[in-house]
């Protein structure tokens, strides 16, 4: 119900964008990110990584804007030193401790209220789309982790002329353990980094 919710009204600002194309602005951003899977059999640590790609800025109001986005979103993580604990009949002989690398197209799509010209707080859905993973969790090739993501970011922006400086925490709502339903997985990330205004 919530990743209906969430997708519902990533579409309808979406459409709200392309209705309002005049008074659009873009630009490209970069992040230093730090990547958490939090859940049973996991390591739950935060791992360096980053994300890249473009946003866009939609002025509604003086106060008020959208801001979607399109990221390659990189997660360096890895399992628990107790992953075969929790998978003993599924889980790959080497699997515990071993790393897991995800790659995700990401689409956040933020409601943005300028507090005055220079900053502005961020809040919004973000979906994400597995389209590359370097995982051996579980036996015979066998992939853990689900395609699909749908999470919630919260932060701040830093306008500084045609530069953005941000921090932005992104929670995944979504459980993403494609092996079972008894062990729930979810991501979280912390981002700080900058984006430049093109036009």
């Amino acid at each position: 119900m919530i990743n209906r919710l969430l997708l519902t009204i990533t579409g309808f600002l979406l459409l709200t964008t392309a209705a309002y194309s005049q008074s659009f602005h873009f630009g490209l951003k970069a992040d230093l990110s730090f990547n958490s899977l939090h859940g049973d059999g996991l390591a739950g640590t935060f791992k360096p990584a980053f994300n890249a790609g473009a946003f866009g800025e939609l002025n509604i109001t003086k106060k008020w804007a959208i801001q979607p986005e399109l990221l390659f979103t990189l997660y360096n993580n890895k399992a628990g030193a107790d992953f075969t604990k929790y998978y003993v009949n599924s889980g790959a002989s080497d699997a515990n401790n071993s790393k897991i690398q995800l790659g995700y197209l990401s689409i956040p799509v933020l409601l943005t209220y300028n507090v005055n010209e220079f900053l502005s707080l961020n809040l919004g859905p973000q979906y994400n789309l597995l389209v590359s993973y370097d995982e051996t969790l579980l036996q015979s090739g066998r992939k853990a982790i689900k395609k699909n993501d749908v999470g919630a970011a919260a932060g701040l922006t830093v306008h500084v002329s045609q530069v953005r400086f941000y921090g932005r925490y992104v929670m995944g709502l979504n459980d993403i353990n494609d092996i079972d339903n008894r062990y729930s997985w979810k991501t979280h990330q912390i981002q700080l980094g900058l984006g430049i205004l093109i036009k």
